[in-house]
């Protein structure tokens, strides 16, 4: 089952939203993209990916009206890395023979520039804006990295998410995905399912906290821009079998179930 050949369902999103457990445990074998590795490569099962990233929104005021408004359009760009693999009891993956070394022998980060919508909320007292995006592609990568954080060997992209629709609230984002391009040998469910050979749902849960909460700031022509970093983590499942996803219509994907993340100190 090819991961490009399903659309999403909004129909079923009600399932991320509920905050119900859904994360199903995976493992990597990071061989694949990094030479440098701290044991025999694979990873121990893997429930979420703990995530930090920078973004910067420019929002458009499309009606002619005094600043920013519901409707108006947005365009985001960014990237981030993954900062830990987490448990089942959502605390960081330690030992070497568990992680592999991610963040020192490896990296795996991500990067997008067209993540495309609207304004769906706002509340310019409180600088909250939730955009409402259609489009967009988010790149992942992996690499061999030094002691300094610089990579060693070629990046290679270990996956593309498709973005499609979001959700969420003033205080969270859940941003919906289709899934494609999943690096041959890299990405597993137990016992041995690669994800070349199965269809994929993300779920992923965004803080927003933001180290300077700050307003839009005017850049001219009816434009404003703000850069923001956030953390998260990201949690993956099997989607349904064929015959389930018939009944649902054509299938499911997501990037989603908000939960709010204290942000670390």
């Amino acid at each position: 089952m090819k991961l490009n050949k399903f659309a999403a369902a909004l129909a079923v999103s009600s399932m991320f939203a509920s905050g119900a457990a859904m994360a199903e445990p995976f493992y990597m074998d990071v061989t694949q993209f990094s030479s440098s590795y701290a044991g025999d490569g694979t990873t121990a099962s893997i429930f979420q990916l703990a995530v930090d990233w920078s973004a910067t929104s420019t929002y458009t005021d499309d009606n002619g009206t005094a600043g920013l408004n519901i409707g108006d359009s947005v365009t985001d760009s960014g990237g981030g890395s993954v900062s830990n693999f987490l448990g089942s009891t959502g605390s960081a993956i330690l030992g070497g023979n568990n992680n592999e070394g991610i963040g020192s022998n490896y990296q795996i980060r991500f990067a997008y520039t067209d993540l495309s919508g609207t304004i769906a909320a706002i509340n310019l007292a409180s600088t909250a804006i939730l955009a409402n995006y259609t489009s967009g592609t988010i790149y992942v990568y992996g690499s061999a990295i030094d002691i300094n954080g610089n990579i060693v060997a070629p990046e290679l992209q270990l996956l593309t998410l498709n973005v499609f629709a979001s959700a969420g609230d003033l205080a969270n984002a859940i941003i919906y995905a289709t899934v494609s391009n999943p690096l041959a040998d890299t990405w597993f469910f137990p016992p041995a399912t690669d994800w070349s050979d199965v269809t994929v749902a993300i779920n992923m849960r965004l803080d927003t906290n933001l180290d300077t909460r700050t307003a839009p700031t005017s850049i001219g022509n009816g434009q404003y821009t703000r850069s923001t970093t956030l953390n998260g983590s990201v949690e993956f499942n099997r989607v349904p079998e064929p015959g389930i996803l018939a009944l649902l219509g054509v299938g499911l994907f997501g990037l989603g179930a908000a939960r709010r993340m204290k942000k670390a100190s």
